[in-house]
């Protein structure tokens, strides 16, 4: 089976060739945010909360649902509604492109596009998997969660969602194995000789089971498109057209895949 390595730009230090001074700031948000007041002590800054989030700053769990605004934002959760499931309001105040529930999660400032002054903004940081909240070049890790209950794969970046996809994982007879793996080996385009079918953007992560594109029948034609949410396969997991590839140049061999229900 052919194996292929993803190789990725070290965006901070070349560019075409050319080398970029990374300048680093001593004056960053990671510094000074321990000066600024968190009254209620729930995790978000006064500023944030009546600026952006418009909750209580004098009260940890401003609608009572036992849960802190603070936990409440860094789960996408809404912190003004008791009402279980209600999701926080997606904003990017300082339009850094990371949503302000996503920069409480990775500790960055909503209301400041380039946290740690380094001149890249936050979501270029978190695009190419730095740290927002470092001047220095500090890779995040990268993680892949498959939950077989809700059939969902979680895309995470030290622990931090920053994507979801609907899959097809095993059916009962065929489970996909539980767990936590690696990515063993990766293919653009693998061949099934048991299964006669293509599966693009194959990862492997044990054995004969893999995370891959929908399989593709020799003419070209998808399988299982309408089965996306539900466990059909012999194993592996499935994800749609699109969405595979780009999970495929995310993630480098050796990432970690927790399969769990």
């Amino acid at each position: 089976m052919e194996v292929v390595q993803c190789v990725h730009m070290t965006f901070w230090r070349f560019s075409v060739g050319a080398v970029i001074l990374v300048f680093s700031f001593t004056h960053s948000f990671t510094a000074h945010a321990a000066l600024l007041p968190d009254t209620d002590n729930d995790g978000l800054l006064d500023v944030w909360e009546t600026q952006i989030f418009h909750t209580n700053p004098a009260k940890a769990d401003s609608d009572a649902d036992g849960f802190p605004d603070g936990t409440e934002i860094r789960y996408g959760f809404d912190p003004l509604s008791a009402k279980s499931g209600a999701r926080v309001k997606t904003t990017d105040t300082d339009t850094d492109g990371l949503s302000d529930a996503q920069e409480v999660a990775f500790g960055s400032d909503p209301l400041t596009a380039d946290s740690d002054g380094d001149t890249y903004s936050d979501g270029t940081e978190v695009a190419n998997a730095y740290q927002p909240t470092s001047p220095e070049p500090t890779p995040m890790v990268k993680t892949i969660l498959v939950d077989l209950s809700d059939q969902k794969l979680y895309q995470k970046l030290d622990g931090v969602i920053v994507g979801t996809f609907p899959v097809s994982s095993g059916k009962a007879s065929t489970p996909t194995p539980v767990g936590t793996y690696t990515i063993q080996n990766k293919s653009p385009r693998a061949w099934s000789s048991m299964a006669s079918l293509w599966m693009p953007y194959w990862m492997a992560f044990k054995g004969p089971y893999g995370i891959h594109e929908l399989p593709e029948w020799p003419g070209g034609k998808k399988e299982g498109k309408a089965h996306l949410g539900t466990p059909v396969s012999h194993g592996c997991v499935r994800l749609g057209e699109g969405v595979a590839k780009a999970l495929y140049e995310w993630t480098p061999i050796g990432t970690s895949v927790t399969i769990q229900r």
